[in-house]
């Protein structure tokens, strides 16, 4: 029924019409404006998040003031103990030990950053609000290297240690995953490619 003759298209039937929203998706009807693309807002040019830049700063200064005093703290030890008699006591020999030992750690810690900063920096994971994590992570290395050497070696507290060393690592993409780490080459691209193109067709 709703033929020619018979009175008309009955009320509600037939293709129904599009929506304000279909309308603004598919285009104009019989999709002669073909379809559009919508953005969402946090798309638009103002809402782009820049790449985080390398942001890069030094060991605490307090380390390298430890590393700067025990140059001539141990030049002095040296000199002492090779002047020093058999058997002839110092107590200034003593005394240098004990300032050395108060700063040692504080020199090795500064090598570790220095050995470990820059790949934490390059994966963007040391930062300034992690800072203070990264210099334990510093500390417990220089006390596994000491324990690694006494008479506590492979003890539960030395293990207990070598397992929290190797967290803090990963936390700072310092250690492998089990996967390869590898950069993707860089790919050359031929400024005359597209006219070479457009030549073999």
């Amino acid at each position: 029924m709703g033929g020619k003759g018979s009175g008309g298209n009955r009320i509600g039937c037939g293709r129904k019409r599009k929506s304000a929203f279909e309308h603004l998706v598919t285009g104009a009807p019989g999709h002669r404006g073909g379809a559009r693309l919508l953005t969402h807002p946090s798309a638009s040019a103002g809402n782009v998040t820049a790449p985080v830049e390398l942001e890069a700063f030094d060991a605490p200064a307090a380390w390298h003031a430890a590393a700067a005093a025990l140059v001539p703290l141990v030049a002095d030890l040296a000199f002492l103990e090779a002047a020093r008699g058999p058997l002839e006591p110092n107590p200034q020999i003593a005394e240098l030990r004990h300032q050395i030992g108060a700063l040692e750690a504080e020199a090795q810690a500064l090598i570790v950053w220095q050995e470990l900063a820059p790949e934490a920096f390059k994966a963007r994971t040391l930062t300034k609000a992690t800072a203070l994590n990264f210099r334990m992570l510093c500390r417990s290395i220089v006390l596994e290297q000491q324990l690694a050497v006494s008479v506590d070696k492979g003890a539960a507290d030395h293990r207990g240690l070598m397992q929290r060393i190797d967290i803090e690592l990963l936390r700072f993409c310092l250690s492998p995953i089990g996967k390869a780490l590898y950069e993707a080459a860089p790919v050359v691209v031929n400024p005359l490619a597209r006219f070479l193109k457009k030549g073999t067709t």
